[in-house]
């Protein structure tokens, strides 16, 4: 009987899922994913509206902050209490800062919260170089402000300021125009000791100089620059000698100016 020699293989390749089976496990782990998902987002919406809840976390001090002389500090932190309600989360940060910059004397406000209980307000304060008539004034910047105590007693500070400011005004509101002629106009009288205290134009933008002691100087609304300048000319020889007597000076002539004195009648002298 012949021996038969059975050689026996054994098959290593893997039995795969089935595509069936394939598609159950993904929908089980997509099914978890969710599940997760779902919990996570539920307790971010728990802790949300933990934080959110003013009662939780009230704010319960305001801070002022900035160098500044006149803004007033009550009113700034009651403008920011407005909203101290909502909580340390709710609060409307831009909200606050254009509440505070609506205040007269406030430039700009920057604001922030502090952890856990309170908000940060630092100030800038406006720094007026001139008057707009009795009621305004008007920074380097040509921002035209109206600080309601300026129609009423001021307190002696703000008297200092404002008697020590220029007066400008035009029933146009040509506020820029002036402040920049200011400039150009107080560098030439400072130089020859003019003691200018303002510059107003009239509706037809005739421009009239004011000096101290009530002294009216008639530019004109032509060759407003060149009569200034000449003025400045004729000022140490001809205004500065008699000042104290000088009512008003006209520079409205082509080649000279006339002279109005308080003791004597109005005199025409010619500069060539």
């Amino acid at each position: 009987m012949n021996n038969v020699q059975v050689n026996k293989f054994r098959d290593h390749t893997p039995v795969l899922p089935t595509s069936s089976e394939r598609v159950v496990a993904s929908l089980g782990r997509a099914l978890v994913v969710g599940i997760f998902a779902l919990i996570a987002f539920f307790l971010a919406q728990l802790a949300i509206e933990h934080f959110r809840n003013p009662g939780r976390f009230p704010i319960r001090s305001v801070v002022v902050e900035g160098v500044y002389q006149f803004a007033d500090k009550d009113v700034m932190r009651d403008r920011v209490m407005t909203q101290a309600s909502r909580g340390f989360f709710n609060l409307d940060i831009e909200n606050i800062q254009r509440n505070v910059e609506q205040l007269p004397w406030v430039k700009n406000a920057y604001v922030r919260r502090v952890w856990p209980e309170s908000i940060t307000v630092h100030v800038e304060e406006h720094k007026p170089i001139a008057r707009w008539g009795d009621k305004s004034l008007v920074t380097a910047g040509f921002k035209l402000f109206s600080p309601p105590e300026l129609g009423g007693a001021q307190e002696p500070e703000l008297q200092e300021l404002i008697d020590g400011l220029p007066v400008l005004y035009s029933p146009e509101r040509r506020h820029v125009p002036l402040i920049k002629l200011l400039n150009q106009t107080r560098s030439m009288l400072d130089a020859v000791e003019a003691p200018l205290e303002g510059m107003v134009e009239d509706e037809r933008r005739s421009l009239t100089l004011h000096l101290k002691n009530d002294v009216k100087v008639v530019i004109g609304h032509r060759e407003v620059e060149k009569r200034i300048k000449r003025f400045s000319e004729i000022f140490r020889p001809y205004v500065a000698p008699v000042y104290d007597d000088i009512a008003k000076v006209d520079m409205r002539y082509t080649n000279g100016f006339a002279m109005a004195r308080k003791s004597t009648v109005s005199e025409n002298l010619r500069v060539q």
